[in-house]
């Protein structure tokens, strides 16, 4: 696995990359959405593949791939409050296209990496599934003595995975 995971990127890598993205969603700080370097790839593609892959294959992300453009989206008509926006992070398509490849290329690894009890994670399955799991890491929390510390995080799932649209649910990371 770690042969496979620390291999060199290629520039078939960086094409699918691009291409996996919805070529109308949110663009970057430029203005220029994932559909301009789809469309003009020919052009555009041995200047991105060279960028990405040096980065990729060990060598620094320049700055300005990483700048972001953090927006408020209104979740429902007339907004009065701020839990009434999702913010949105418009990142740099050439950040976008680098965090692919590292993610595409870790998906074959999944299901030998993500546990059971980290269902949550895993396409098919609920957050709900998880939920004596939480309840078994609370009574152990109560009930633990010694000197080393513990803690928990109280997430709100609610918001999280609220299949309605109106909080962040899942379908809005893709």
């Amino acid at each position: 696995m770690n042969e496979r995971l620390a291999r060199l990127y290629c520039a078939r890598e960086v094409e699918k990359a691009l291409f996996a993205m919805g070529g109308s969603k949110a663009p970057g700080p430029d203005g220029l959405a994932a559909g301009f370097y789809q469309i003009h790839w020919e052009m555009l593609g041995p200047s991105i593949t060279a960028g990405v892959l040096n980065f990729l294959n060990g060598g620094a992300l320049p700055s300005d791939l990483n700048h972001t453009t953090v927006v408020l989206i209104p979740e429902i008509r007339n907004p009065q409050e701020v839990k009434d926006f999702r913010p949105i992070s418009l990142c740099n398509v050439l950040y976008k296209i680098c965090s692919k490849v590292l993610a595409m290329r870790t998906r074959e690894f999944l299901d030998d990496i993500i546990a059971e009890e980290q269902s949550a994670f895993v396409p098919g399955t609920l957050i709900t599934d998880n939920v004596l799991v939480a309840y078994e890491c609370i009574h152990y929390l109560k009930r633990k003595k010694g000197k080393f510390g513990a803690c928990a995080v109280k997430l709100d799932m609610a918001k999280a995975y609220d299949k309605s649209g109106v909080g962040l649910s899942p379908r809005h990371y893709g």
